[in-house]
Formats: structure tokens, C-alpha cells, sequence
């Protein structure tokens, strides 16, 4: 074959024509549609072909890429292409491969390509046998959250971004950006990478169609150490990769290991909500050479989805980012595609689809997802390649036996051959053998019909495998969805009948009149609770249907789109969350009461150190969760104890030292429930408190704008204020609709009437694209959006 290395297939694109296409020989495989759209963020034109129809075809052609569907030598001498790439799935008989080596044609693997791209820019790399997608996803969002515009190419589609591959230029060179990529060791490329810094997760017996045995498999690990010039993260935990890389220069260990440099320690491990509720997560600390580094959360479950987290925060740390910005930057991710996805979730059934194959990934997944609330977990099984399976048997025997009930399909061959008397059933046999109940099902079809038959209330059904099993996972989940639809009136009659009489429930409520910006659609329900009780069955009960809910405050820093909320909507207006007592030097306060009534109150009891909150238009509660600011005092640094409700309907009280809290936010409220807090003020004469109030109020009229607006739009960056940038960008009075940039303070985008909230949106999107253009500055939007686009 007319193979290039990576250095040659850099310098060959580098100098090809503009518009020579490079042909994708299997686009729609992950690894493959990632490279393309690198290709294209480069301006390169794309080609490729591959058999089937998917998400990732779809994805490419979006974007002008020509994806033909089978594949034929005519399509190759169509396209002359400059390149052809190929991923290992393809046989060394494919016509296409043919005809490129017949029109000696450059012909290069994935994986080399892929390096010869991430020489470009400062690479980041993970590899190792297990687990090494989600961690490239988590450690590229990250990066994308601590603003660093990285480039990164993972092996599956993230629902967080746009797509799972990204080349990020700018107008001068791009060599110091970071690359986060997934570096492959299934087919002898791993070496084909030089990173800067590199992270190992594990090594294991894997790929041995392939690798001889499993010092084969170490010593490709070791290569690609020897090529790693910065720091090589590897995990302590794994016996052969302390023995590989403890000595090695840059070496630095992570894990559960007490010697570990960066060792994690679980604090907590669990789920918010009723048996089948919307959020995971696990909190875990963090320890630096013998000091805690912080305390993280990430919302992914497992001991192994820990360890990973660790290994990301120690090369960021390494790298030079703070450990709390790091724990910002980690806690909101959530997950990759086919890793624990949830893919149907109602009060009676949970599904979950994963690309698990190799028995050390199954095992782990079985013991992450039997901590969820579930009364049995239902495997189904599809193995992955004949050689996986001859080579793994006698493993695969016993990682299922957590399993409740276990069902064993046919191997998916990928680009294998059959192997005499290895298939399905003989795994199914063996496991049997072993002593567990498994029942062998020949075909996909049979097998979603025999688990919808089996599955009972409470059961969480998880659907393991590589191959096209997913296409089963689905098709069941969608046949569970209709069944469970309930109607409308159905929901509302049960609230009714379930609440007290002074607790107010209502369908369809309008929620423009509920915000102070005036804008937005519709909430399919409307929820006062009178009661913390009430509120608790409100809780437990949108956790039961699977119906999302969301808090609102007095509607500021709010924007709810125009097609409203699907789900809950609940409003802590009620006495019993608006009341406020004092005693002593401490004001009591309920999450529903509004911050001018509590300063009010301060006042009137001679409370001072509270006037700061006379300013922000909202609730206690909002301001809890947003941790809000106002004449250069901020909420946190008045509360004493807080108040809050979990997602099961219980209720806690902690000190404010004990919460952690950033600017603009509290990350505890993102999964809890405000309930009230406990302010401390200091002793003053009513009339100094009540001069210092006005002083406020005037500069605040002096500098804000009257008419209805949300507060601020946008965070200010590190560099400039939001509002004198957009002052200075000459953006005051920009008007899309009824909504305008407000001459009095350039952060406010005020309605001057008839506004919707798409003309809020659009006004937004262009004061951040201006920012963008005139001076690369990244505005971020400090006002909460929700809801959904209007349809």
C-alpha cells in the first residue's frame, strides 16, 4: 500500500491544493466522522463512503461533507482524492482500498492522521484499555469550560457538544492550544502519537487478535511513553502501570492507592429523587502530597468513573489550573453516548444502554449501576468479536454474576471472520456452567420481546454491548414511551387530590407575568405548596413520572423562552416560605420572601449589614442559589445556616462555612431545594441603616434602568466590565423587537413592550458575537435561560 507516516500526511495536506477532497473510507464509524469534521474545521473538502445510514453520517453531510452509501471502486475514481483514509473495521478486500492502490493513490490509517493533526497543537492524550472515551470527554469539556477553546476528538458522540471532534484555529498560529484526543491502542497505533502530556488509565488483556499476549500489549504502553515529553498521569491502582511508569521521568500517580501523588477518597455515591429519579452523582475529595487538594463532584457513578475524574483533575492541575476552578469545570458534565446512558426512565422501568464488551468493563458497569435505586437490574448481552470472545471465555463466566436475570445474544462480527464452534450460545453455556441462570436468544428481535415480557416495576434493564444491540435498547424504549404517556388532566387531578386546599396547582400557567423581564411561554403545571410537606410530595412525585421540575423565585435573572416549560413549575409564594422573624442579631427568613422586605425588616429591628439586599429584585431563595451581589456585598457573606430539601423530600439545615459557594453561584442548589436561611447582621441605630438604604437606592435608580429587565445579562469578564464593554462596542439602544440595550447600563436588556424572549435571544447572540469579533472577549450570559424554543 502507498502508506505515509504522520509527519508525511501533515506536510501533504499542509500543501494540498484548496478544495482536493480526502476520502473517508468508513465516515460514519466514530474515530472516522470525528476525523472528518477535524478535516473540515481545517477547510479541507470531505469525502468517504460507508454502508449504513447513522447519526454521525447525518452529522457530516450537515456540514457539506459527501458521504456515498456502499462502496465501489467508481466512487474512488470520481473523487481522485488527495487522501484515503481507513479505519481497521474495513477488509483489506474493500474495492475502494483496491482502486486507491491500482491510482497510487496516498493511503494512510486513521489513527496516523488523527496524529499528524494533533501535532499541530498542544496534545493531550488518553489511552489505555478501558474507559478512555468518557475521560477524553470529561477532560475536553473541562477545558472548553475553563475557557480554553481546546481542540479534541473523542471516540463517541457527547450530547454536551456539538460534535465529538473539533480542530480549533485562531487568526495567528494555533500551536498553543490544547488538543484533547482518544488515542487508540486496539490495532498497533498507539505509537504513532508524541504527546505533550498523556494520561494512562489501565492496561489489560485485550485486542489479542491483534497483540500477541499481554506484554505485547505493555510494551506498545511503554513506546508511547517513551513519547510522551510532559507529564504521563497513570493510575496507581493498576499493578502493571506502577511497574511500567513509576520511574519514568514526568511519571505522576493517581487513584485510591494510599501512595498515589493525587488520591482520591469516595465521600459519597448516590442518586437524588425517588426509586427512578433525573440525577446521579458522586462526591469525592481529593488529596495533593499529602494535602487536600478539594472537594468535587461529577455526575457519573462507579469506582472507575472516580478514578478517571482524579485523572483528569491531576493533569489540569498539573498543567496549572486551581482546584476549584477545576471542580467547576468537571461537575457539569454528563456523560458520552452508549457509557451508562439513560435511555428511558418512567415511574416503573429504567433502561440504560452501554457500550461495554470486555469483561473488566462489564463488571465495573454492573457494580456502578446496582448502587441506583432498583428493585432487580436485568442484563442483556450481545458479544463483541469472535477472537474477544475465544480469547476472554472463562472471564466473561462471572463478571455478569450481580446480575438478577441475564439474557446472551448472538456475537456481532464486526470485520471478523467466524470462528469454529465460538458464538453466542457457547458463552451462554459456559456462564450456565459457572453455576448462573442465562437465558441464550438468537436475534435482536427476539431478545427486546423477551425482556419487555420479563420486566417488572421497579426493574432497571441495562443493555451491554459494542455492537448494534443498542438498535434493540431503543426500539424497547420506545415502546415502553407510549405506553407510559399520561395525560394532562391525569397529572393535574392526582396533584389536586394529594395536596392540602391551601396549596395552589394549575395547568398551563403563563409565565411572562412571573418573570421581571416580562417574556416567556407556558408551564404545563403551576405548583404553590403551602407546606414543606406539600412541596415534598410535589418533589417525589415529578421524580415517580419522570417530570422534570424547576424552583422560581420572584422571576429575576430569568429568562424563559417562548415555548415555556415542559414539566413543573413551582413557586415557594406561599406564608409559610415568605415569612420573616427576628431574634436578636439574626433575621430568619423563608426562601419565598423578597430581599427588599427582608432589608426592610433588617431595618425596622435595627439590624444593619443587610441594606445591600434592598437592591436585588428577587427571593432568598434566588439569591441563595445565585448567589447574589449587589454595592460590593454578596449573599453568602450574610448567611449563617441554610435550609434545603433533597430531591427525596428531605429536609437538612448546614452552616454556611460548610457550603461551598462562587461567584454568581452555589453549586448545592443546583440538585437541592432552597428552603430559607438564617442572616446575621450587627446592631445600628434604624436611622443610619435606613440612610445607608437610600444612599443605595438613589445610586441604583442612578444607574440601572426602571423598565422591566432581568438584571444583568451577562458575567462580567476577567479583563472589563460587561457593561462598559458593551458601552464601548456602541451596542446601547441596539433594539431587536421590543427588546433593547438599555441606555442607562449597557448589561441591561430591557422590554420596552411587546418583547418576546427569541427577541431577548437574538439581542444577546449579537452583543456576544460583536464582544467576540471586536475583541475576542467570550461573554457568558449570567441569566438563568430555560424553557423550550417555540415549536
Amino acid at each position: 500500500m502507498n502508506h505515509l507516516n504522520s509527519e508525511q500526511v501533515d506536510k501533504l495536506l499542509r500543501g494540498a491544493a484548496p478544495n482536493s477532497p480526502v476520502y473517508l473510507l468508513g465516515a460514519g464509524g466514530c474515530g472516522m466522522s470525528g476525523l472528518g469534521h477535524l478535516l473540515l474545521d481545517l477547510g479541507h473538502r470531505v469525502m468517504g463512503s460507508d454502508l449504513v445510514l447513522n447519526e454521525e453520517i447525518r452529522q457530516l453531510r450537515a456540514r457539506g461533507a459527501e458521504i456515498h452509501l456502499g462502496h465501489t471502486d467508481g466512487q474512488i475514481k470520481a473523487a481522485f482524492p488527495v487522501l484515503l483514509v481507513y479505519s481497521s473495521a474495513i477488509r483489506s478486500d474493500n474495492p475502494e482500498l483496491a482502486m486507491a492502490e491500482q491510482l497510487r493513490i496516498p493511503i494512510v490509517r486513521r489513527a496516523v492522521l488523527l496524529a499528524a493533526l494533533v501535532r499541530r497543537q498542544r496534545s493531550l492524550c488518553v489511552a489505555g484499555m478501558h474507559g478512555k472515551t468518557t475521560t477524553t470527554a470529561l477532560l475536553a469539556f473541562a477545558l472548553e469550560m475553563l475557557n480554553t477553546r481546546p481542540s479534541y476528538a473523542i471516540g463517541a458522540l457527547v450530547p454536551q457538544f456539538a460534535h465529538h471532534a473539533r480542530f480549533r484555529r485562531e487568526s495567528g498560529a494555533s500551536s498553543h492550544l490544547f488538543f484533547a484526543v482518544e488515542a487508540d491502542e486496539s490495532d498497533g497505533t498507539l505509537r504513532e502519537f508524541h504527546p505533550d502530556c498523556a494520561i494512562i488509565l489501565n492496561v489489560d488483556e485485550e485486542h489479542l487478535d491483534y497483540y500477541a499476549n499481554l506484554e505485547a500489549v505493555c510494551q506498545e504502553f511503554e513506546i508511547f511513553a517513551r513519547q510522551t515529553s510532559g507529564s504521563l498521569i497513570f493510575c496507581a491502582d493498576d499493578a502493571r502501570l506502577t511497574e511500567l511508569f513509576a520511574r519514568h521521568p514526568g511519571a505522576v500517580s493517581y487513584g485510591f492507592h494510599p501512595l498515589a501523588k493525587y488520591r482520591l477518597e469516595p465521600k459519597n455515591i448516590g442518586e437524588t429523587g425517588s426509586l427512578f429519579a433525573n440525577r446521579r452523582w458522586a462526591r469525592f475529595e481529593v488529596w495533593h502530597g499529602g494535602e487536600r487538594l478539594g472537594e468535587f463532584n461529577i455526575q457519573l457513578l462507579g469506582e472507575k468513573n472516580l478514578s478517571n475524574a482524579c485523572a483528569v483533575i491531576a493533569l489540569l492541575h498539573q498543567l496549572g489550573f486551581g482546584p476549584s476552578e477545576i471542580a467547576r469545570a468537571i461537575g457539569a458534565f454528563t456523560g458520552v453516548v452508549r457509557r451508562q446512558q439513560e435511555i428511558f426512565c418512567d415511574s416503573r422501568f429504567r433502561l440504560i444502554d452501554d457500550y461495554g464488551h470486555h469483561p473488566a468493563e462489564i463488571q465495573a458497569t454492573i457494580e456502578a449501576l446496582k448502587r441506583l435505586p432498583h428493585r432487580r437490574l436485568l442484563v442483556a448481552f450481545q458479544p463483541h468479536r469472535f477472537t474477544r470472545t475465544h480469547y476472554l471465555l472463562n472471564q466473561f463466566t462471572t463478571c455478569f454474576a450481580s446480575a438478577d436475570r441475564l439474557w446472551v445474544t448472538e456475537v456481532y462480527a464486526a470485520s471478523e471472520a467466524e470462528i469454529a464452534g465460538i458464538n453466542g450460545q457457547k458463552l451462554a453455556e459456559a456462564i450456565r456452567a459457572r453455576g448462573q441462570a442465562v437465558e441464550w436468544i438468537p436475534t435482536l428481535a427476539e431478545l427486546r420481546v423477551a425482556v419487555r415480557a420479563a420486566i417488572l416495576p421497579g426493574d432497571l434493564v441495562l443493555f451491554l454491548g459494542a455492537g448494534d444491540i443498542t438498535r434493540a435498547a431503543h426500539e424497547l424504549a420506545a415502546e415502553l414511551s407510549k405506553e407510559s404517556m399520561l395525560p394532562k388532566e391525569q397529572l393535574l387531578a392526582h396533584f389536586s387530590e394529594n395536596l392540602s386546599a391551601d396549596s395552589l396547582i394549575r395547568a398551563d400557567e403563563p409565565l411572562a407575568k412571573r418573570t421581571t423581564l416580562r417574556v416567556g411561554g407556558r408551564a404545563d403545571f403551576y405548583a404553590e405548596p403551602a407546606s414543606e410537606a406539600d412541596l415534598a410530595k410535589i418533589v417525589n412525585f415529578c421524580a415517580e413520572k419522570h417530570l422534570r421540575f424547576i424552583i422560581l423565585g420572584r422571576g429575576s435573572n430569568l429568562l424563559i423562552r417562548d415555548g415555556g416549560v415542559r414539566g413543573m413549575v413551582i413557586c415557594l409564594a406561599r406564608p409559610w416560605f415568605t415569612r420573616l422573624e427576628v431574634q436578636g442579631e439574626r433575621l430568619h427568613c423563608g426562601a419565598g420572601a423578597k430581599l427588599k422586605i427582608a432589608a426592610v425588616e433588617a431595618r425596622r429591628h435595627g439590624l444593619a449589614g443587610l441594606e445591600f439586599l434592598e437592591g436585588i429584585p428577587g427571593s432568598i431563595g434566588g439569591a441563595l442559589r445565585m448567589n447574589a451581589g449587589a454595592m460590593g456585598s454578596w449573599m453568602f457573606e450574610a448567611v449563617e445556616s441554610i435550609r434545603f430539601m433533597d430531591y427525596f423530600g428531605n429536609v437538612h439545615e448546614r452552616k454556611a462555612s460548610e457550603v461551598y459557594v462562587e461567584y454568581r453561584g452555589c453549586p448545592l442548589f443546583k440538585d437541592h431545594v432552597a428552603l430559607g436561611a438564617v442572616l446575621k447582621g450587627q446592631t445600628a441605630s434604624p436611622e443610619v441603616i435606613a440612610e445607608r438604604m437610600n444612599r443605595y437606592s438613589a445610586k441604583r435608580w442612578d444607574t440601572q434602568p426602571a423598565a422591566p429587565s432581568a438584571g444583568c445579562i451577562f458575567k462580567n469578564p476577567k479583563t472589563i466590565p460587561a457593561g462598559k464593554l458593551i458601552e464601548e462596542l456602541g451596542l446601547k439602544g441596539t433594539r431587536v423587537g421590543g427588546a433593547v440595550v438599555s441606555d442607562v447600563h449597557g448589561n441591561f436588556i430591557i422590554n420596552q413592550g411587546g418583547a418576546t424572549a427569541g427577541d431577548v435571544l437574538n439581542l444577546i447572540s449579537i452583543i456576544k458575537l460583536r464582544a467576540k469579533e471586536a475583541r475576542n472577549i467570550e461573554l457568558e450570559t449570567e441569566v438563568e435561560i430555560l424553557g423550550d424554543e417555540l415549536s
